[in-house]
């Protein structure tokens, strides 16, 4: 199998060196889940339902705080964003709305929960939580990075909105899940790399502190969706050991990747294989090496992840 990785930007001689959130969590998670998903760039040809709602919810909640940032009203910012979700959730090959597969996470609900959080939280009050204004005095909405972690790797990423409360920045989240909220919940989020990232960059693009990041969960059920607003908390200290950790994990990836010949010397992380709901790569990875060729074949599209690309 050829590595797509000759294709992208992100990657020089073989080895990676430009990574983001995405890449460094799979590469620490498993090192032959990287290889796969990464340095080969495959994935399966049936995408998750979570990924496929959570991308959509994502996308609708950056475009609303981007219109309102531009001067659109609240309403005209409301809009828009539903009449977008509904022409991004349709299916333009078959002529219908994008099957979901899942009785909780449909587009209905999708457009249910869009609409319930621009009302819950989408205004902003004076004493309230408002959009931080750059010294050029554009909303900090929208910010992508590529920032220098060594001299020889760039950390990468995206920003949907920085936000101020009171005197203090944060960096803003959506999440869904179909789980419970609430305590347990939340504490996936410290330590969590997403989140030490978004804290980190946040401070060296704003050449500020970031008090840290605003996570607003939404709880998708058939009937109904919850939201509560969680803030994960970044000290100086934690941002230097989650930077030093990073350094750590990326450079044992880049030795594999740059010594390895075929993708059976990436090792696996046996213990990882049914995190999440099962990994994506473990029917693969549980067929004989001299099979697996024929089933990626079958089974898997090629997937072209590269932190460079622009979103």
């Amino acid at each position: 199998m050829q590595r797509l990785s000759t294709k992208k930007r992100s990657f020089e001689e073989g080895v990676q060196f430009a990574w983001d959130g995405t890449s460094l969590e799979i590469a620490q998670t498993c090192l032959r889940k990287y290889a796969y998903s990464i340095v080969y760039g495959i994935k399966p040809k049936e995408e998750s339902v979570h990924l496929l709602f959570g991308g959509l919810y994502a996308s609708a909640l950056e475009l609303f705080y981007k219109l309102r940032a531009e001067g659109s009203s609240h309403e005209e910012a409301l809009h828009k964003v539903v009449k977008e979700t509904m022409i991004n959730s349709w299916d333009r090959d078959e002529g219908c709305p994008t099957t979901f597969n899942d009785s909780a996470k449909t587009r209905p609900n999708l457009i249910r929960t869009i609409v319930w959080y621009i009302e819950e939280f989408g205004r902003e009050n004076e004493g309230a939580m408002s959009t931080y204004h750059l010294q050029n005095g554009k909303p900090a909405v929208e910010l992508s990075f590529a920032l220098e972690l060594t001299d020889d790797i760039i950390y990468c990423g995206h920003l949907d909105r920085v936000s101020l409360l009171g005197d203090d920045k944060y960096v803003m989240d959506q999440k869904t899940t179909g789980g419970a909220l609430g305590s347990y919940f939340a504490s996936q989020f410290s330590p969590n790399n997403q989140m030490s990232g978004y804290s980190w960059a946040g401070h060296m693009l704003l050449n500020s502190p970031i008090k840290g990041v605003i996570i607003d969960a939404a709880q998708i059920a058939v009937n109904f969706t919850r939201f509560e607003r969680y803030v994960t908390y970044r000290s100086k200290a934690q941002l230097e050991e989650w930077r030093n950790s990073t350094i750590f994990s990326i450079s044992v990836a880049r030795q594999v990747t740059a010594s390895a010949e075929s993708i059976e010397d990436f090792p696996m992380n046996l213990s990882a294989c049914g995190n999440y709901g099962g990994c994506p790569f473990r029917l693969l990875c549980s067929r004989d090496p001299g099979v697996r060729a024929n089933f990626i074949k079958s089974d898997y599209i090629e997937h072209n992840w590269d932190p460079l690309e622009e979103r």
